[in-house]
């Protein structure tokens, strides 16, 4: 499971970098840095998700760790899963308002779409993964 979370998080940097690269070639450094920005934003909210979840499935229903042997309990599951998916969305509606607000030159198109282009690699990969 780790290893295909970490294939999903590598596409979505490798999405985000090929996107910045392209921008820096066709528009310039402000797009470029804006659109890897959109795009650290998604792979890093995903990774701040994988973590959660990863580490929830590694716990027994008593909360000890066993190395990955035992099946995780379904409520402890969901509830990461749920906790993850809160951690993602606050974690992406903080990291958007720091780069809004600190980042003034910011290039808001190449910035909305590589960030939108994590999200589309992300349940693409998920259904093809899973």
């Amino acid at each position: 499971m780790r290893a295909q979370l970490g294939r999903i998080i590598g596409l979505q940097v490798a999405v985000s970098v090929v996107i910045a690269l392209a921008c820096l070639v066709f528009y310039g450094a402000n797009a470029a840095v804006s659109a890897f920005l959109g795009g650290a934003i998604g792979f890093l909210g995903s990774l701040a998700y994988a973590w959660k979840i990863a580490g929830s499935q590694t716990r027994n229903t008593d909360g000890t760790d066993d190395g990955g042997r035992a099946a995780a309990d379904p409520r402890a599951l969901m509830r990461a899963h749920l906790v993850g998916e809160v951690q993602k969305l606050a974690l992406t509606v903080i990291l958007f308002v720091a780069v809004l607000v600190l980042y003034k030159g910011v290039a808001t198109l190449p910035l909305l779409l590589t960030f939108i282009a994590t999200l589309v690699v992300y349940w693409v990969a998920l259904l093809i993964v899973f």
